[in-house]
């Protein structure tokens, strides 16, 4: 039992690993999709969409690019965070959500 128990646990300790870091992902997409709408949000209140982006964000993740403006009748904000790692070694690139709100009168 002890030998199958070491040949399965790297394995299986893989397997939880990226588990884990595919929570991490859809953490940082959901997170992205939240700092994307308080950017243009705050545009849209003629407040600093550049400031809102990082203030929206959980203390783990950082904001690589806030990008947008005027865009019909309100504002377009995209903004891009690096995805966290789980595993240094490994890269999973960076997510950007892009979203839109009506400008306030």
């Amino acid at each position: 039992a002890a030998l199958e128990f070491i040949a399965t646990f790297p394995i299986l300790l893989f397997a939880g690993l990226v588990a884990l870091q595919m929570g991490l992902i859809g953490w940082a997409t959901v997170s992205t999709n939240d700092a994307a709408r308080a950017a243009a949000r705050a545009a849209a209140l003629g407040n600093d969409p550049q400031a809102a982006a990082p203030g929206a964000l959980p203390g783990g993740l950082r904001v690589e690019q806030v990008t947008g403006g005027p865009s019909g009748q309100g504002y377009t904000y995209t903004v891009t965070v690096q995805t966290p790692r789980l595993i240094p070694m490994f890269d999973f690139g960076t997510v950007s959500r892009t979203a839109d709100m009506p400008a306030y009168k």
